[in-house]
């Protein structure tokens, strides 16, 4: 018995060892040189899995739980951290720190670690989406422009791309503002926000996006979408389109949730884009509307059909939780700010420095070059130019791309003269980032949305009138039968489309199937796998392709089945 008892000691004196070498980790004082080693590759590691960006954690036991370091300790853990985020050619800045045990003092920390590389920068998009007239072209604008709005919205003028924008006070376009981090987590694009028609707010020009994001180690671009309900296909392209990483939903205090505020949070669930809830307007809300606005947020998101854990954001603590939590798609954190008066709109950009990207472009970027065109221009002197979006692996310049597919399905060579990606001229541009070519001897005639550069190793790529689907119905007011006709939307894609059943007579709100689709007008580029939403009025599916069919079978089976039928059953 006497050695069992000893044995048992030995057990527990071993468990306690190895529990305080975890707490003290970060602790260089009677190391070996090795373990400084073993840190800094640990610590890249991270770094290269975070997409340039990862926290640490200081003073938590082998289970996760707070138990604190001591004074001395706590301090040289925190010098250690910095030391080897300098060795990664990084930065280390303090999140949040916690005193876990008052005598003797106790601390544990989370510690931000951010790569400052000088030709690259963690690049997080958001889709701002909500009902008009709720403040979202504002909110963008004093996160963005660093001067607060006077209550009519003077700031909105600054983001409108249109005259007519700015004469109705609507956006009708899809506008893109960016917002810099440097790697201490401090805003770039200003020192502070200034009130409007404030002698710094009028004589200072705004930063632009070159000067944003040569001083940034991380970029916030905000995807400023049409709230009206006449702009609705455009704000579905927006959100399909551009590839975000999360949505904010805006929500006026005083209008409380409309049908377009609904419409948008269906969007982004049938999606599974993550979103977190901004308030708007709390300075001019009696409290009584805005507590009755806050619990409708929150019953809805309350829901079975929407399941997520709303976490209303009032301090730092909030900002942490939320923050490292939103990427997995359980919590939807809820701000309630003030563009006038500047309340919690700190709150708003330490969350937005904390968020990390949720799609690994890491991986993307080892796959055959693809870009996404989703505008064109003529630039005069340079010629053709194409807004991309850059969907997997890197483009250089002089490189030669596949650009297609044209009205009939075909795909041709062209070469890309230049790059330009914020404003800047580049060498190459890589998978997550939104960029510019300049494309040699093209007309900006022959060149329209949807179109796609792809590697030109191997044969042309292969364009489709027909491919199938399995998809769920949103909403319908009746029953979809076959020869359904509504709009497509799948990546740059944007066409009219005819839906034939595989597997059913019909189908209702909330049925889902397997069905083939056709386009009505020409062929596009699509792969297997890819997201696609279809909408007719206030009818809406979403579903995800499963198989795509050649030109030549499609063809033939168009045939065979109207010499079958002679004629099509109308869509209901």
């Amino acid at each position: 018995s006497a050695a069992a008892l000893f044995g048992e000691s030995s057990a527990a004196e071993e468990s306690s060892d190895t529990e305080m070498d975890h707490l003290r980790r970060w602790v260089l004082s009677g190391r070996p040189p090795s373990h400084q080693t073993t840190l800094l590759m640990e610590l890249q590691q991270r770094l290269l899995e975070g997409n340039g960006e990862c926290t640490v954690k200081v003073g938590l036991d082998l289970q996760g739980r707070p138990k604190g370091l001591a004074e001395p300790y706590f301090t040289e853990s925190l010098q250690t951290i910095a030391k080897v985020a300098e060795q990664s050619k990084a930065a280390s800045s303090l999140i949040v720190e916690k005193v876990t045990k008052d005598s003797p003092v106790s601390k544990c920390a989370e510690v931000l670690v951010r790569r400052k590389a000088a030709d690259q920068y963690i690049d997080l998009r958001v889709a701002v989406c909500g009902n008009v007239d709720s403040g979202k072209s504002t909110f963008v604008g004093v996160c963005t422009k660093g001067i607060l709005d006077n209550g009519r919205g003077s700031v909105r003028q600054k983001v409108f791309r249109h005259k007519h924008e700015a004469e109705t006070g609507r956006t009708s376009s899809i506008s893109e503002q960016l917002m810099g981090f440097d790697a201490e987590g401090n805003v770039v694009n200003f020192s502070e926000l200034q009130p409007t028609g404030s002698e710094h707010a009028t004589s200072k020009r705004p930063a632009t996006q070159k000067e944003i994001a040569d001083k940034s180690a991380k970029v916030v671009t905000f995807i400023d979408l049409a709230g009206h309900e006449k702009y609705l296909k455009t704000t579905v392209s927006g959100i399909v389109g551009s590839v975000p990483d999360y949505g904010c939903v805006v929500v006026s205090a005083n209008n409380g949730v409309q049908r377009m505020t609904k419409e948008h949070l269906g969007l982004l669930l049938a999606l599974r884009i993550p979103f977190f809830v901004v308030i708007t307007r709390v300075d001019t809300c009696p409290a009584e509307v805005l507590k009755n606005t806050t619990e409708e947020i929150v019953k809805i998101l309350k829901a079975p059909k929407v399941g997520k854990l709303p976490l209303m954001v009032r301090e730092l603590k909030d900002v942490v939780i939320s923050a490292k939590n939103l990427r997995e798609d359980r919590v939807a954190p809820v701000f309630q700010v003030s563009n006038v008066t500047a309340q919690n709109l700190a709150l708003v950009h330490r969350f937005l420095n904390l968020l990390p990207v949720r799609r690994d472009w890491t991986s993307a970027r080892k796959l055959p070059p693809e870009a996404t065109i989703d505008s064109t221009y003529y630039v005069q002197g340079v010629g053709t130019v194409v807004g991309t979006l850059i969907t997997q692996g890197a483009f250089h310049a002089n490189d030669t791309a596949w650009l297609g597919p044209d009205a009939n399905g075909h795909f041709r060579p062209a070469v890309i003269k230049s790059i330009h990606v914020k404003q800047t001229m580049v060498e190459f541009a890589q998978a997550g980032t939104a960029a510019c070519f300049a494309l040699k001897k093209e007309r900006r005639s022959d060149i329209r949305r949807g179109m796609v550069l792809l590697a030109t190793d191997g044969p042309p790529p292969v364009a489709v009138y027909e491919f199938e689907a399995e998809v769920s119905v949103l909403y319908h007011s009746t029953t979809i039968q076959n020869n359904y006709q509504p709009v497509l939307h799948c990546g740059g894609v944007r066409q009219s489309c005819a839906l034939n059943l595989l597997d059913r007579d019909v189908l209702r709100t909330g049925d889902q199937a397997r069905v083939r689709f056709r386009f009505l007008y020409k062929p596009e580029y699509v792969k297997v796998g890819s997201r696609v939403v279809f909408r007719e009025g206030r009818t809406k599916g979403v579903g995800s392709v499963c198989a795509i069919i050649p030109i030549a079978a499609s063809s033939s089976s168009t045939a065979a089945s109207s010499g079958a039928s002679g004629s099509t059953p109308a869509a209901t």
